[in-house]
């Protein structure tokens, strides 16, 4: 009897020590007593959520994890500084304090969360997610609630983690018109999820759906090819900087015609070529009363110009004497002289160990597709052909990051439409990705563009030629901007000509009316390789007015 007692009071006094460790345990364990969930879903599929929670916290904690849906962007914490992390797919804010965290603390945390619809067969299906699983503690009161931009019909289904679709029986939740409301009546597990499901009929979300990505995937894939890009401009193309001295005199060896190419990699111009022989005596540019623009040979050109040049005139005037501006043969000989000019250039300026600057623009494009991607993916709704457009996204965003890296030869070139084009494209990008979160590959993929315009401006790796010449071109210009009237003055006084000479090489970057203005109302000898029915022009700046429509003419015949 009395060992019967013993056992029963070693019993008693385990139970006890169990109850006591068990009391002592669960006074340690931290929980999470209130967490409120505030969604607003708007009609383009993404969700506005706000979730304050108030954690009980049983001792010290130095950090606190605080877990949100995936892709979360647009993150807050009221009175908080956090770190942003990834564990496995979801993003964790880590919140940390000098003090640390103890007893009763409250956090609110607003997030913003893209490509919450699907469709098909013609019904769409919101998926929200309403508690992400990586909580690190229990929940004693979940309360929700879920604005929809309009009114529907569908039904709301629940699951959790643990619970799956029975979660409902422990749930009590309303649906009135676009609101839902819901409360849970028991105590969740740590680690718990929960996501809300909602089938509603076509056409009810209409904007942004599905992300294309992840958000640091098209990040991840903007900058791999940005360093790619600056890794093979450091290694294949970069050059000593190039050091320009103002100059009036154009470059060494060059014509007109090849000032675009040297100055900032343009098209050469094969109108301004005309005008430079015309200027030396080989030709005379003839403006009928018709418009039609005829070029007249005047001598025949021998060796004493390069080999390059004496094929292309030999070719316009394989005919006869008289060139028709408007004709096929002028058209063609163009075309093929201004491709010959790029050739021959490009043996001479860069060297041959010079990589291809186009391997440049093409990763940049590449890094600028891949963010136009990640912009519109948000931006556009579902639809049969959404793959497809897409893809075209991305080649149109290619093609911007090389129109945006113009900007530069434009400005040099003096193009001021093209640089507003140019900028005008950047800004609409820019402003595109910010309204679809996806602000930072797009801004880094934007200036990659405008850094590799500027760093490809004058090509790959240069040759001394090449580095004297691209200098000269640059000072040249220097010279024409600082040219002033009354210099021009004393040059007219010593060859009454000089205007006319010097014209082409101006009108070939953009500066012919700069240059027509210095002369102000000085009076000039007549154009000794210009004809055409209307009095002979007095001022630089009415000749540059009459000869501009005949340029134009024979531009309109190349490009048609």
């Amino acid at each position: 009897m009395e060992k019967t007692k013993r056992i029963i009071t070693l019993f008693l006094a385990i139970v006890c020590a169990l109850a006591l460790c068990v009391t002592a345990g669960a006074a340690d364990t931290s929980v999470i007593t209130d967490m409120k969930t505030d969604c607003v879903v708007d009609a383009a599929g993404s969700c506005q959520i706000t979730q304050t929670v108030t954690i009980d916290i049983a001792g010290t904690e130095d950090t606190i994890e605080l877990p949100l849906a995936s892709s979360a962007k647009r993150i807050s914490v009221a009175g908080y500084k956090y770190k942003k992390t990834t564990q496995d797919g979801y993003t964790v804010l880590v919140l940390s304090s000098n003090g640390g965290f103890a007893g009763s603390r409250t956090f609110t945390i607003s997030y913003t969360v893209s490509g919450l619809v699907s469709e098909q067969d013609k019904i769409q299906t919101l998926t929200l997610p309403l508690l992400a699983p990586k909580w690190n503690w229990a929940i004693n009161s979940y309360d929700f609630t879920i604005t929809l931009p309009a009114a529907f019909e569908g039904y709301p289904t629940f699951t959790s983690g643990y619970y799956g679709d029975v979660i409902e029986d422990y749930m009590n939740f309303t649906v009135r018109e676009g609101m839902i409301g819901g409360t849970i009546s028991t105590a969740l597990k740590d680690h718990e999820s929960l996501t809300m499901t909602l089938d509603v009929g076509e056409g009810y979300f209409a904007g942004r759906y599905a992300s294309w990505s992840s958000g640091w995937v098209e990040t991840a894939l903007v900058i791999v090819f940005s360093a790619l890009a600056l890794l093979y401009w450091a290694l294949t193309l970069r050059s000593k900087p190039l050091r320009a001295s103002s100059r009036t005199a154009p470059p060494d060896a060059a014509a007109p015609s090849d000032l675009p190419y040297l100055l900032a990699g343009g098209a050469p111009d094969f109108n301004m070529l005309i005008c430079h022989w015309a200027a030396l005596g080989y030709l005379t540019i003839e403006m009928d009363e018709k418009g039609h623009v005829l070029l007249h040979r005047q001598v025949i050109m021998g060796n004493e110009r390069k080999r390059l040049e004496y094929k292309i005139f030999s070719a316009l005037f394989a005919r006869g004497e008289i060139c028709d501006g408007a004709s096929l043969p002028y058209k063609k000989t163009a075309q093929q002289a201004m491709r010959a000019i790029e050739r021959y250039w490009d043996k001479r300026l860069y060297a041959r160990t010079s990589g291809n600057p186009r391997i440049m623009k093409g990763l940049c494009a590449l890094a600028m597709g891949v963010a136009s991607l990640a912009t519109m993916s948000q931006i556009l709704p579902t639809m049969p052909a959404r793959g497809l457009v897409l893809a075209l996204c991305l080649i149109a965003g290619a093609f911007l990051s090389l129109l945006i890296a113009r900007i530069w030869r434009f400005f040099y070139l003096g193009n001021i439409p093209g640089m507003v084009l140019s900028a005008a494209c950047a800004l609409v990008l820019l402003v595109a990705s910010q309204l679809s979160g996806s602000g930072l590959p797009m801004l880094a993929a934007t200036v990659m563009s405008f850094l590799c315009g500027y760093l490809t401006l004058h090509g790959g790796r240069r040759t001394e030629l090449g580095t004297q010449l691209i200098s000269q071109s640059l000072g040249f210009r220097k010279g024409l901007e600082k040219l002033s009237t009354r210099h021009m003055e004393m040059l007219l006084s010593r060859d009454g000509q000089y205007f006319y000479k010097l014209l082409p090489y101006a009108m070939a970057i953009g500066m012919g009316p700069e240059l027509a203005r210095h002369l102000g109302d000085t009076e000039m000898e007549p154009c000794e390789w210009y004809v055409t029915r209307v009095p002979a022009a007095r001022t630089g700046l009415e000749f540059y007015n009459q000869l501009r429509p005949a340029l134009e003419m024979l531009e309109l015949s190349i490009k048609k």
